[in-house]
């Protein structure tokens, strides 16, 4: 009985883990570019609307991407999370711990938070950021804040995952726990002993 609640437990964290980890993204702000030009609010889907109505949008806004320092963390997180997903997707029935992820856990997670980062600073270069009237704090603060709650909220998300993977593999995933970091890569370097004469 107990180890059918934990495996109906650890399904039902796998799938709140799943669906969360793809509505993060849609919360998060919106390329400033284009009509939005520094306005944070708008949602994606309205984005794409707009889009759909002119399509002519796409040059302005890859013009002014193109020339963003943001832009390029945004293609390198987008191509650290495809290729992390297709990895993940053609290894699937096992604990993955061979290509990027022996290196670290949280590939995708990581992806994200590159992809958001790269969106804030695209945000720092339009103009006008709107200064938000919350005691002393500027319009960029505050975006900055709302970029440190969204990486909270993948590392929480990771954590969660972590627990769910725990339950699922046990001993193998505590070992490869202290295998590999948690979402920041390190390089170990191997240590040679020397002879002291």
């Amino acid at each position: 009985m107990s180890h059918k609640r934990n495996n109906t437990k650890s399904r039902i964290i796998s799938i709140f883990t799943s669906i969360s980890s793809y509505l993060i993204p849609i919360y998060q702000y919106v390329p400033c570019t284009a009509i939005w030009f520094g306005i944070m609010s708008v949602p994606f889907i309205t984005y794409l609307g707009f889009f759909f109505q002119n399509p002519n949008i796409l040059i302005y806004d890859f013009n002014f991407l193109s020339k963003a320092h943001g832009f390029y963390l945004v293609i390198f997180g987008l191509i650290l999370y495809i290729y992390s997903l297709i990895y993940q997707l053609t290894h699937r029935k096992q604990l993955i711990r061979t290509g990027p992820y022996k290196y670290i856990r949280h590939h995708q997670y990581l992806a994200f938070i590159i992809i958001t980062f790269g969106f804030t600073l695209i945000t720092f270069e339009t103009s006008p950021v709107f200064n938000f009237d919350i005691g002393n704090l500027n319009g960029y603060t505050v975006i900055f804040y709302i970029w440190i709650g969204e990486v909270l909220a993948y590392i929480v998300l990771g954590k969660i995952e972590d627990i769910a993977l725990k339950a699922k593999y046990g001993d193998q995933f505590s070992e490869y726990v202290n295998d590999v970091l948690f979402m920041v890569p390190s390089l170990k370097l191997k240590r040679y002993k020397t002879n002291k004469e």
